[in-house]
């Protein structure tokens, strides 16, 4: 939005405000963005450990050549999807959050 000024490059009192206002429901919107985020990533995170733990698991019991897989292969084999989906999810929530975030500003002042 426009910042109207006065003499000096001061900003009036109703820009001011108005831009204060501004920060303070952009800031929670960021924060509604990060922890629709973070619940998202969580549940990812924990889709992720329960799908591969199992598998891992299993194919250890199950495969004599999985069996020789050393420690920090399997190890890699339960995380990666554990972080993989945390990630991922986050990251698409985060996306959608900012597209209704900018949705919403046209709305509310359009260009």
């Amino acid at each position: 939005s426009p910042v109207h000024q006065f003499g000096h490059g001061e900003k009036s009192a109703t820009a001011s405000r108005r831009t204060s206002m501004d920060a303070g429901v952009n800031a929670r919107h960021r924060d509604q963005c990060v922890e629709e985020a973070s619940y998202a990533g969580a549940k990812g995170a924990a889709l992720g450990i329960s799908l591969s733990a199992p598998l891992v698991y299993a194919a250890h019991r199950l495969s004599p050549t999985f069996r020789r897989f050393t420690a920090s292969a399997k190890t890699g084999l339960v995380v990666t999807p554990f972080f993989g989906l945390f990630f991922l999810n986050s990251e698409l929530t985060m996306n959608a959050c900012a597209q209704r975030r900018n949705q919403f500003a046209e709305v509310i002042a359009p260009k």
